[in-house]
């Protein structure tokens, strides 16, 4: 019986001990979200304080850059100290830098905006200049590219001599007598510039070759050029075709075995001089 109480009481004791551990564990539980919270909290303010500082950085390198950028653009670092001209035949680097107004002293940038126009404005200046380009070479050093329209002969119009230039347009010539020489052009200048165009296509070493252009038109030929050549011979030509049919003379030229005519106005055949006057 003693036993019976003994054990009766040892379950009591060790019910209560549960109950306690129990209590305790549930008074415990509420203290773990609040410290899990706090933690979390800790986290997000420390991840506003970077990305704030991140904006930050991010503003001030924006506007250190705009700043910089801006002192460059008025300071004279951002000068031309360099010019160099490629492309160029029969005008000087001079020349292009005077048509174009790029020069050593002037803002970078602003012959860089101006691009667009440059050619436009280039050839206004000097209509030698077809087309030009701007290139940087270095911070201060700008490369101009330049396109010519080439000389293909001088005309006299109304008592000045001009240079005719391969798309048709005149320059003030300056006596260079070993150019081609235009005749009787004086009120034909559509004609002329046709001329020119095509003569313009020409290589340098048939071009060259030529000595006087004469616009002779007749009543079934309106378009007729007579071409003195420096080798002696003469060439009959149409103004519409005679880029394209004297390219072959050369080669016609070469079976001639004395001084002639070269007819390229139809088709292309040749005979000297002396065989016409018989």
């Amino acid at each position: 019986m003693a036993q019976d109480d003994l054990f009766s009481e040892h379950q009591r004791y060790s019910q209560r001990l549960s109950e306690v551990e129990e209590r305790r564990a549930k008074s415990a539980q509420p203290d773990q979200p609040q410290e899990r919270i706090g933690h979390k909290n800790r986290g997000i303010k420390v991840y506003r304080y970077l990305t704030n500082g991140e904006r930050v950085l991010k503003l001030i390198l924006l506007f250190g850059g705009v700043l910089l950028l801006m002192l460059y653009v008025i300071s004279p670092l951002s000068k031309i100290d360099r010019v160099t001209v490629r492309g160029n035949h029969d005008l000087s680097a001079a020349a292009v830098e005077q048509a174009t107004r790029v020069q050593p002293g002037r803002y970078i940038w602003g012959v860089m905006l101006s691009q667009r126009s440059a050619s436009r404005q280039a050839n206004r200046r000097n209509p030698q200049v077809a087309t030009v380009s701007y290139h940087l070479r270095g911070p201060r050093a700008v490369q101009i590219v330049v396109r010519e329209n080439p000389v293909v002969g001088t005309v006299e119009i109304g008592q000045r001599d001009y240079n005719v230039l391969a798309n048709g347009q005149l320059k003030a010539a300056k006596g260079d007598q070993s150019k081609i020489q235009y005749q009787d052009f004086d009120h034909h200048r559509q004609q002329l510039k046709t001329t020119a165009m095509q003569l313009g296509q020409l290589k340098p070493v048939v071009r060259n070759g030529i000595s006087t252009v004469c616009y002779r038109p007749q009543k079934n030929a309106p378009n007729r050029l007579v071409i003195y050549m420096r080798d002696g011979n003469t060439v009959y030509a149409n103004l519409n075709t005679v880029g394209k049919k004297l390219a072959y003379y050369p080669a016609i030229a070469a079976t001639m075995k004395e001084p002639g005519v070269v007819d390229l106005q139809v088709g292309a055949f040749s005979y000297s001089y002396k065989s016409r006057e018989q």
